[in-house]
């Protein structure tokens, strides 16, 4: 009886959600056009179908943060209304995901985002989706928060840049196109400035920028 008693006690984690077997299908139908290896351009640099790439962007204030779903970039993109800038799939460019859909996301994120054999550690059982996630005219509402959270884009810095020769460059980044950096100059021309001809520092620079989830989005 104590034992039967110890393992009606303890977490079932028989049937936990599994990257490949349960989310990837959904953006494979949803997000491939824009993040996969079939894209023309693969936005953001995010690949949605590879697990080992993907992995990579699961930490704290990251694309995905184990166990918090509502602190995951990637499920606030989500459920973003589809005119807004940072929603996936932005607007005219695909299906937004259902609310069955949405929930495996969310379920997936709080059991600690499960992929390719590891996961991290699951979210407070009084955080499950099932018990905060809400639906009010096909946008998602949470009892703690009212309405999800907007991602807000952030406006580029002026910030100084060097190139080869040791010159100094004040512009604001904007993104990287094809090897080429978009900068602003403070006469408020946008010059597309080869990548290679700035100093090692500063292309390291601009790689960390890209790679950022706030980026994720540029150009969607």
């Amino acid at each position: 009886m104590k034992i039967a008693l110890l393992l009606f006690t303890l977490p079932i984690t028989l049937n936990a959600l599994d990257y490949k077997r349960d989310v990837m299908p959904i953006f494979k139908e949803k997000c491939y056009d824009c993040h996969s290896l079939k894209a023309k351009k693969v936005k953001g640099g995010l690949r949605l179908d590879d697990e080992k790439l993907f992995s990579k962007r699961f930490a704290k204030n990251e694309l995905v943060v184990p166990g918090d779903w509502d602190a995951s970039y990637l499920f606030v993109t989500l459920v973003m209304p589809q005119h807004e800038k940072g929603a996936m799939p932005p607007k005219n460019k695909g299906e937004s995901l259902t609310e069955k859909e949405i929930r495996t996301v969310a379920e997936w994120i709080h059991e600690g985002a499960k992929i390719d054999g590891g996961k991290g550690k699951a979210g407070p059982e009084n955080w499950h989706p099932e018990k905060l996630l809400r639906f009010k005219d096909g946008r998602v509402v949470t009892e703690q928060f009212g309405e999800a959270p907007k991602v807000k884009k952030l406006e580029p810095k002026w910030e100084t840049w060097i190139n080869k020769e040791g010159k100094k460059i004040t512009a604001r980044f904007h993104g990287l196109v094809k090897g080429k950096v978009d900068f602003e100059l403070k006469n408020g021309k946008r010059v597309p400035y080869p990548l290679e001809q700035l100093s090692r520092e500063s292309q390291l620079r601009i790689r960390a920028l890209v790679d950022t989830p706030t980026m994720m989005s540029e150009d969607d």
